[in-house]
């Protein structure tokens, strides 16, 4: 987690998601590059094109500032480029988010994006953030922490993660635990299941014993729960062990599925109140 790109449009959610951003870097030593997009509809005359370039170099100039301006105010405020421990840039493009943030991570080696999301209730504008970072989970193969507007200051000391016992589970368990290495964080593995039986019980022991042999040193600890609704077990257990971060694994089969159906996904983005970590799993052929 050395690179970490952060989209911001200047709002009040964005600027949520860039505290989350700086607090990571701070702790991984990491580089943050602030990303600002501009994408303008295409045009069939000459006349409209005319229009629409005056208004492009408008934006990106208007931008430009506002970007300048923030990394100053972050090298003032943290110390970003000095002695804060992390270093500290800006993109400006005229793209779609999703391909920038989809050829930075493939190659420019960004393993984290930093985004804001909100909830439905908001204003249009706040929706189209939240549509944004569904968009990039979708097609960004890379680890994604979606934070909403009204989440607390930035701490992440424990984190929750979902799990279903899977092969996918092992690999991005690596992810978290390297997230939570840089905060010293307590990492609960959380698996929900509608009825209890015997099976997951001999799964779970097994799952357990090879997660703890992959990472001897780090604190975790594995529940099992059973409800009905395995979104909502998830925030119970979470708001009940006051966790900072929930995590889990954004695939096409297998046991959280239901979480990503696309009205569900919508809820955990666009009316998300925790901070949310999505890592992508291999599709199950």
């Amino acid at each position: 987690m050395r690179k970490i790109l952060c989209p911001t449009d200047f709002s009040g959610t964005s600027d949520k998601a860039m505290e989350y951003a700086v607090h990571t870097a701070q702790h991984a030593g990491a580089h943050l590059t602030l990303l600002h997009v501009v994408h303008l509809p295409i045009v069939d005359t000459s006349e409209t094109a005319l229009v629409a370039s005056e208004l492009l170099g408008e934006q990106m100039r208007y931008a430009a500032e506002k970007l300048k301006a923030t990394v100053l105010r972050l090298e003032e405020r943290y110390g970003a480029n000095r002695d804060g421990g992390f270093t500290c840039d800006y993109l400006l493009k005229e793209a779609l988010l999703t391909d920038v943030a989809e050829h930075l991570s493939k190659q420019e080696g960004y393993n984290l994006i930093v985004m804001g999301t909100t909830g439905c209730d908001s204003t249009m504008e706040e929706l189209l953030i939240g549509s944004n970072t569904e968009a990039v989970m979708e097609e960004v193969k890379c680890a994604v922490l979606s934070v909403p507007k009204q989440a607390p200051a930035p701490k992440i000391e424990h984190i929750v993660y979902a799990s279903d016992y899977s092969r996918e589970d092992i690999a991005a368990m690596q992810e978290v635990v390297e997230m939570g290495s840089f905060f010293g964080a307590k990492i609960d593995v959380v698996h929900i299941v509608k009825d209890q039986g015997k099976q997951d019980a001999e799964e779970a022991a097994a799952f357990r014993l090879e997660l703890q042999a992959l990472f001897p040193d780090v604190p975790l600890s594995f529940q099992e729960l059973t409800n009905k609704h395995r979104d909502e077990g998830l925030m119970e257990y979470y708001n009940q062990v006051g966790g900072d971060v929930m995590a889990m694994v954004r695939r096409e089969k297998g046991f959280l599925k239901s979480l990503f159906t696309q009205g569900l996904a919508e809820r955990m983005t666009y009316q998300a109140k925790v901070p949310l970590l999505v890592l992508h799993g291999k599709k199950e052929v």
